[in-house]
């Protein structure tokens, strides 16, 4: 027989007599391919869908909207450098009468940002036809076909419905400022022809253009004057950039579980091939005398990573299964056309990648063994652990017995220990963010956000009527806010000025802060991204401005959300601005229906409403922690469980000794579940500390330009992680113990070489 017909014949005859051995090398990779392809195929599946649907739409670069737009203010934007293109369409806020919703409706595209029909036509839309955004439709169970009445300025309009719609600029909006996700049960956009929208009467304008978003941002904030409401990029406009957040935070999710998977699973590689030669020191020196060379048993024991390319094949497998559940999660939060999974070249990469590293590791964990003298490898002759703990004498037999043992076996030990840390990494993280996000939502919703309205103002409304949109209220405060890049901000955060009041308070810890009569003050995480020191001058461009306005930071508020920049009135006209504000902010359980349809009120949110929209963002979000939490419990349980057995499957002499020396099985069953608790309670409590940071890089994956989240992690949470976790290992020992009745002494005896 030639060598390598003989090791071929060792490898399969290994496998199939260790097979308990490599499970958990087998489990972690096929987890690593799993959670990483089937992550990727999630944000890959919306990025493709996303370029697809901006491809097919023509989707615009910048967006202006103007409270109004003449020609040759258009005319102007159509020629500023950079512009390729550029379409204009009306804007009016309609509702459905006798429903409960709202729409903002308008003119038809034909160039830029097109919708794309879902079902239905758009050819040829008449005056007396509507294309609806398609999941308000369904929503409100309006088919192709169906009549919907809107109330519009006043007065009511049938329409038919000609088609369900999807847009590349609104896969993310929310239609109104203050809610976290879309609710399509309230709020949507619709379509109408273009003659129609002229004969609906007046409306603001939304100007899309195309071209190089630097040189447009630069150019066009002179040109409509007081008239601009809003100026928006890519990264920065509400409807597109909910999306992209969202991809960039998926993708950054796998990368965090690849790491720690990955970890675990080349520990568990390592581990197993040493415990394997130590287990075949007779066998590799018999090898060497018969004259295998170091380089047939390097190659031979490289070849054992194919118990990783197995576990690789299996996670490809199942990936996309897990990819489209990811892909469920997220269809409520974005108006995508499909949801089909797409993947790049990376995971065959990480496959390559990880049968190659399991191949050197193989090789690393068995050099001692191949570099041994064969004479003394046949003799025997490690030092024993008498000689290496002298001190464990004065304890108890079976106790020293068990010491030894978990110290000299230190490969299983730090897999153990591996395992364990990551099984409570993963659930701090699973029970942790969802605290952390409830946390954020209480903090904004109980001592921020103190009004019981908020009410959006039309376009106008407050040079009109000013205060006076507000009476019959008594307690009010008047809030101006926009987001606009400048040189401090870099585009999404927010401005928000406020006139006097204590509606809208700022935190700072668990006590609140002042707004400043002279200067801003700047959120705190927004303050450390952007490198903006108290003392700063920032300058920021209001709606209707083609200047900037310079404030100087006074102060740091600890706000989880909005990012931005925090002035008074009075700073801020102090500074040179003109306080113009677009929304009322109220105090009072009626204050919501006194604004309702009020003259000048677009729309009032409740404060109830507004947390019912976050809270649900939170539970839409339920069943990846509920992911996160399965692939800690399998992580823990299986590695454990394994590393039991193979422990076992190497003590059944030690423990037919003790049995023969007088030892009671239930003092070996004690003593086998002291060390496995020991490991547990240990890997448990240095998983705590790695779980809090875990959980602080997974809320920094989350992190957008509007809102930041803290690691707020309940004491509760933790303590029950890690009586999970050790109910895991409790639950691994009791298994094994059973073992303990099928021992046969005599021929665990007789079995020793």
């Amino acid at each position: 027989m030639s060598v390598a017909a003989l090791l071929r014949r060792k490898l399969l005859r290994d496998l199939r007599l260790r097979a308990a051995q490599f499970v958990a090398v087998f489990v972690m990779s096929a987890l690593c391919l799993a959670v990483y392809g089937g992550l990727e195929g999630g944000w890959r599946g919306m990025q493709v869908e996303q370029e697809r649907m901006d491809a097919e739409a023509h989707l615009a670069d910048v967006w202006i909207t103007a409270s109004s737009a003449s020609p040759e203010q258009v005319d102007a934007l159509r020629g500023l450098p950079g512009v390729s293109d550029a379409e204009t369409t009306g804007l009016l806020d309609a509702a459905v009468v006798g429903g409960r919703g709202d729409l903002v409706v308008s003119a038809l595209p034909e160039r830029i940002d097109v919708p794309e029909p879902v079902e239905g036509r758009l050819d040829d839309l008449t005056d007396d036809q509507i294309a609806l955004d398609a999941a308000f439709a369904e929503a409100h169970a309006l088919r192709v076909g169906d009549t919907v009445r809107l109330r519009i300025a006043a007065t009511d309009h049938s329409f038919t419905v000609a088609a369900w719609v999807r847009s590349a600029d609104k896969v993310s909006d929310t239609g109104v400022d203050g809610l976290y996700a879309p609710d399509p049960s309230r709020y949507g956009y619709a379509y109408v022809s273009r003659q129609q929208m002229q004969a609906l009467g007046p409306s603001r304008v939304s100007v899309a253009l195309a071209g190089s978003p630097e040189r447009i941002m630069a150019g066009a904030p002179g040109l409509l004057g007081a008239d601009r409401l809003a100026m928006y990029d890519r990264s920065s406009q509400p409807g597109v950039v909910g999306l992209t957040d969202r991809i960039r935070q998926i993708r950054s999710l796998s990368l965090l579980f690849l790491g720690l998977f990955l970890a675990v699973a080349m520990l568990a590689m390592f581990t197993s091939m040493r415990r394997l030669v130590d287990m075949q020191q007779r066998d590799i020196a018999t090898l060497k005398a018969l004259g295998v060379t170091d380089t047939q048993l390097r190659r031979h024991y490289s070849q054992y990573a194919i118990v990783v390319a197995a576990g690789a094949l299996v996670g490809f497998a199942f990936a996309p299964v897990l990819s489209l559940f990811v892909l469920r999660s997220q269809r409520s939060s974005f108006g995508l056309v499909a949801w089909i999974p797409a993947y790049t070249p990376a995971p065959l990469a990480l496959a390559v990648a990880l049968v190659a590293g399991a191949s050197v590791v193989s090789v690393v964990a068995t050099r001692a063994a191949r570099r041994t003298d064969p004479a003394a490898a046949m003799r025997g002759g490690a030092a024993t652990t008498r000689r290496v703990f002298p001190r464990l004498r004065r304890m108890s037999p079976l106790n020293a017995w068990g010491l030894r043992e978990i110290a000299t076996a230190r490969g299983r030990l730090l897999t153990a220990l591996a395992a364990t840390v990551g099984g409570t990494t993963l659930l701090i993280a699973g029970f942790g963010m969802p605290d952390s996000l409830h946390h954020q939502v209480a903090r904004s919703f109980d001592s921020q956000y103190l009004f019981d309205a908020q009410a959006r103002l039309s376009p106008g409304a407050w040079s009109q009527q000013g205060e006076a949109l507000a009476s019959g209220i008594t307690d009010v405060q008047w809030q101006m806010s926009f987001v606009m890049p400048g040189d401090g901000l870099a585009g999404g955060e927010a401005v928000n000025v406020l006139s006097d009041g204590d509606l809208y308070r700022l935190p700072d810890g668990d006590a609140g802060v002042a707004l400043p009569a002279d200067g801003a003050l700047v959120s705190a995480a927004l303050a450390d991204a952007r490198g903006i020191a108290i003392g700063d001058e920032v300058t920021v461009l209001p709606p209707g401005s083609a200047t900037g306005v310079a404030v100087i930071v006074r102060g740091v508020t600890d706000a989880g959300e909005p990012q931005g920049l925090f002035l008074s009135r009075s700073a801020w006209e102090r500074a040179g601005g003109v306080f113009s504000p677009n929304a009322l902010l109220a105090r009072g359980a009626e204050a919501a229906e006194v604004l309702e349809g009020r003259p000048g009120i677009a729309s009032v949110l409740t404060h109830d409403d507004r947390r019912a929209n976050a809270e649900q963002v939170i539970d839409g979000l339920g069943d990846v922690f509920a992911l996160i939490k399965g692939f800690g419990l399998l992580l823990t349980m299986v590695v454990l469980v394994n590393l039991g057995a193979l422990a076992f499957a190497e003590r059944t002499r030690d423990y037919a000794t003790l049995a023969v020396l007088g030892v009671r099985p239930r003092e070996i069953r004690a003593l086998l579940l002291r060390e496995n608790v020991a490991i547990t309670v240990a890997g448990a409590l240095i998983g705590i500390p790695a779980g809090m940071a875990f959980l602080s890089a997974y809320l920094a994956v989350f992190r957008t330009d509007r809102i930041v989240y803290a690691s707020a992690a309940s004491p509760v949470a933790t303590a029950w992680c890690v009586v999970i976790v050790v109910g895991c290992g409790l639950s691994a020992s009791f298994l094994l113990a059973r073992r303990l009745r099928r021992v046969d002494v005599l021929g665990a005896l007789k079995g020793a070489e």
